[in-house]
């Protein structure tokens, strides 16, 4: 069988992004680094590359099916590692706020998962808490020139006559983020993530495997697509 490879993306305060690929062990219906999966005795031993949707995938010899296969289609049933994204773009907590904002907005994501240095979930960091921290800022600045800018990212301000600018109280993502982040294990039920959802208010849970390291996400947009397909309202995803 061929397992999906995942690729979680993290982005340094220094501006480089490592990538770590992981993949869901179905002997073990855990995720294991891709070096743990090439290096069992039930590997096929390669990486296969769908070159039409840009997917890598481990070989495995194992006899039984994963459990993405295997999983109802009833939400208390189906664990979270059926639908959870798995190409997940993550950020340390050094990042700069101005980083954040472009890689949210290049992305066209809502927010992203904030991990520490071995890859463990410490927060999360949103469109909400950047929107928090401009209301932050205040405007009790000192009045500039005609001509001054400021830039913002790719982007460079033209500032008028009257206009107040003043440094944020919050430079990086861990000044931020917020720091209740709710994680699930993979083979936790579908319907656990929804109630966090519904009770809590938020948009989104993380998916941690059995290290307590980040594995995926599921959003509320991931729910109700998940619910539309098995209603044979929306054609599911390839």
């Amino acid at each position: 069988m061929l397992l999906e490879i995942r690729k979680l993306h993290v982005l340094s305060g220094d501006g480089q992004t490592a990538d770590v690929r992981r993949v869901l062990c179905p002997a073990r219906t855990w995720t294991v680094t891709l070096e743990q999966c090439l290096a069992c005795e039930d590997s096929g031993g390669g990486v296969v590359r769908d070159p039409a949707a840009r997917i890598d995938y481990a070989s495995c010899n194992h006899a039984g099916q994963a459990r993405r296969e295997g999983a109802g289609d009833v939400a208390d049933r189906t664990p979270m590692s059926a639908l959870m994204r798995t190409q997940v773009f993550a950020v340390r907590p050094e990042v700069s706020l101005e980083a954040l904002t472009e890689l949210l907005l290049d992305r066209g994501i809502g927010g992203a998962p904030v991990v520490d240095e071995d890859g463990r979930p410490v927060g999360v960091a949103s469109k909400t808490d950047l929107l928090d921290e401009r209301l932050a800022r205040g405007d009790t600045g000192e009045g500039i020139a005609r001509g001054r800018h400021v830039d913002r990212g790719h982007f460079r301000v033209e500032l008028g006559p009257g206009v107040h600018v003043e440094p944020s109280p919050y430079e990086s993502v861990g000044d931020a983020m917020t720091r209740a982040a709710f994680t699930l294990p993979e083979d936790a039920p579908v319907a656990r993530a929804a109630a966090i959802m519904a009770e809590r208010g938020v948009h989104r849970v993380l998916v941690v495997s059995e290290d307590g390291k980040l594995s995926g996400i599921v959003t509320a947009t991931d729910l109700m697509r998940w619910i539309a397909e098995r209603a044979g309202e929306l054609r599911p995803e390839a």
